[in-house]
């Protein structure tokens, strides 16, 4: 254990077989004829906020398994989902898996990814932008406008999204890398900052 006396896993080859398994699974759901794109699952109230589909969510067996805030925590109220999320792009006929991240706030990522309004809340967007936009100019956080953020946003909420819910911090850091190089997805890095 360690000094927040979690458990190590027992076996680690068993998780990776797991990860092993769950590529095939992930797979399917994303090239699945109904899989939802990330625009599928949050729409525009009459007020301009952008809300979950709480019923679209439902649909898919989507159930919060974790809290927002401490405050939710306090009140036993699970309204959020901890895990995985995958996101796929069509290529050559198939969705390919381009980015997988994880979250114990997921509805609340996606969210960010999608229609954050800074580089951190929207950092898949900003990487994107990065390297679509610099040409032989650099790109930093100075220069990136919103016009440019954009362009990279919309393309996020046309990506098909998959998720796999894990509670356990341990196995949830593990499979994010297994994945990532299971599947090779261009969008992820593990480089320490």
């Amino acid at each position: 254990m360690n000094y927040k006396l979690e458990p190590y896993p027992s076996n680690i080859h068993s998780l990776l077989t797991e990860a092993q398994s769950m590529s095939k699974e992930i797979l399917k759901s994303l090239n699945f004829h109904d899989c939802p794109r990330i625009d599928d699952l949050y729409k525009k109230d009459n007020k301009g906020r952008i809300r979950r589909q709480v019923k679209m969510f439902e649909k898919l067996g989507i159930e919060p398994n974790s809290y927002l805030t401490k405050k939710d925590l306090s009140k036993g109220k699970v309204n959020e989902l901890k895990g995985l999320y995958v996101m796929g792009e069509f290529e050559d006929d198939k969705v390919k898996p381009i980015y997988i991240g994880i979250s114990r706030t997921i509805f609340r990522r996606l969210k960010q990814h999608a229609w954050g309004k800074n580089h951190n809340e929207c950092t898949l967007a900003y990487l994107m932008t990065e390297h679509w936009d610099g040409g032989d100019q650099k790109v930093t956080r100075a220069s990136v406008t919103d016009d440019m953020m954009e362009k990279a946003k919309k393309k996020i909420r046309t990506f098909n999204i998959t998720f796999v819910p894990v509670e356990n911090d341990y196995d949830l850091y593990f499979l994010e890398v297994a994945l990532a190089g299971i599947f090779k997805t261009h969008w992820n890095s593990f480089k320490t900052h």
